[in-house]
């Protein structure tokens, strides 16, 4: 089930890719939901929380290999070149008795030697441990809270991931219209220039407004040129998050526009509540808490005897040469039980369990903190989900005025009831209420995306 969901995922990635490098073999032109779809691709960061995962699984069934029984077969041949000698009592003089003929000149001792040259055996033998004082079903469920570490880490960089990316993609529709804001800016100087220049023709503008206006184009030039360099600069930034490569030249299709947002009206504690229930930081914790529980479990078995039961299955066969037969094997089959007994070794048991003990202790120490620590983190950014609306509102709202003010000041210079300096001014006016507007923008759509990482909802793009 979970490969076939992988296969039509990256049939949908492979779609999403293949339509967006159609457009041009040379620029690549994306959405923030392509941006975001390719990130959690490619990310280097969520390509190893993946791998990590894996290893986590396998490590599971490594942990049942402790408490599940093994199994091994063997085969040997051993070549004697020269069989060694024992030298035993003469057990049959001695049965035969002093008064026994002959016997007097048989020796007290003789000498025999056991085995032959060559000697093959082959068969199985099986191992499974009966008890281990707890430790074989602690490793197991140790095993499984770091899986469940490893996979809460990986929807947390997930998360994270989305963020940042919808940060690099922002940032650069947030470097995109300050472009356009000071290119605007510009060619409102050059066409107030122009009103200027054909006043000072006619004789209705002196020789100071007309060198006024000339500077006010010379300034904003170089900050029309920052902020496409700003642009390129933020480009780059979300290529890096994408894991693109760095020949690879993207530009991004969308715009910085306000969205009602539906935690707009959720109280602060209620979010802080929501950010306990999915937050994979506090999973991902709790999984260690049960690991360091489980560690001292396994500490504690080291005091306790173990049970292991054995049996093995084999066959033997002795020769003086290499002809063999299954007749010349002789079939052996036996079983024990066998019982260890820790009695001493130098206080290390002890020590790892007051180990274990400390480790779970901190553990339970760190809890209040991390809970805290969140708690802060959701208040900051609903703060900053409030400030950033607000902000929003007000910025609209100069953003209008500026514009109405830049309009009735070039209205009244051309009619000759107001100053060049009005103008000018009614212009930086205006270039910074925009400046204002889209900045606000920026920082309201961060804050939409900041307010769900924190509570553990940001799924995908919103």
């Amino acid at each position: 089930m979970k490969a076939g969901k992988y296969f039509i995922g990256y049939l949908i990635l492979i779609l999403i890719v293949g339509q967006v490098f159609a457009q041009s073999p040379d620029q690549l032109v994306l959405t923030i939901d392509q941006s975001v779809d390719i990130a959690l691709e490619n990310n280097p960061e969520v390509l190893m929380a993946e791998k990590r995962l894996s290893k986590a699984h396998a490590s599971i069934w490594e942990a049942y290999a402790a408490i599940l029984p093994s199994i091994n077969g063997t085969a040997s041949f051993q070549k004697s070149w020269e069989i060694q000698e024992n030298t035993i009592p003469n057990f049959i003089k001695v049965m035969l008795g002093p008064d026994f003929p002959g016997v007097s000149a048989m020796p007290d001792f003789v000498k025999l030697s056991f085995g032959l040259e060559n000697t093959f055996i082959y068969g199985a033998s099986l191992t499974q441990p009966l008890f281990l004082g707890g430790a074989g079903i602690a490793g197991v469920q140790m095993a499984n809270a770091a899986k469940d570490v490893s996979a809460y880490s990986l929807e947390s960089t997930r998360q994270n991931l989305i963020y940042q990316t919808a940060g690099g993609f922002y940032n650069c529709l947030l470097a995109k219209e300050l472009v356009q804001v000071q290119t605007e800016a510009l060619e409102q100087a050059k066409a107030n220039l122009d009103m200027v220049v054909k006043k000072y023709n006619a004789g209705g503008a002196s020789g100071f407004d007309k060198m006024r206006a000339e500077v006010e184009v010379a300034n904003i030039l170089p900050q029309e040129i920052a902020a496409k360099h700003n642009y390129q600069a933020a480009l780059t930034g979300l290529r890096t998050v994408l894991g693109l490569p760095k020949e690879t030249h993207i530009e991004i299709d969308g715009s910085l526009e306000f969205q009602v947002d539906e935690l707009d009206g959720i109280v602060l504690t209620d979010l802080q509540g929501a950010s306990v229930e999915n937050r994979p930081e506090l999973f991902a914790f709790s999984a260690q808490k049960r690991i360091a529980s489980k560690g001292i479990t396994i500490a504690r078995s080291q005091f306790m005897p173990k049970v292991f039961f054995a049996t093995d299955y084999s066959f033997l066969a002795m020769t003086n040469n290499y002809e063999l037969s299954q007749d010349d094997f002789s079939k052996g089959f036996t079983s024990a039980v066998s019982l260890q007994i820790p009695l001493f070794n130098a206080f290390k048991n002890h020590k790892q369990y007051q180990k274990a003990q400390l480790d779970y202790k901190i553990t339970l120490d760190a809890e209040k903190q991390i809970h805290d620590g969140i708690a802060a983190e959701v208040e900051l950014a609903y703060n900053q989900f409030k400030v950033a609306k607000e902000k929003y509102q007000a910025a609209k709202e100069s953003t209008g005025l500026a514009e109405e003010a830049m309009r009735l000041a070039n209205l009244m210079y051309d009619e000759g009831v107001s100053t060049q300096l009005d103008v000018m001014g009614s212009q930086l006016a205006l270039t910074r209420a925009r400046l204002n507007y889209v900045s606000a923008l920026y920082e309201y759509q961060m804050a939409r995306y900041g307010l769900r990482r924190v509570s553990g909802t940001l799924k995908g793009v919103l």
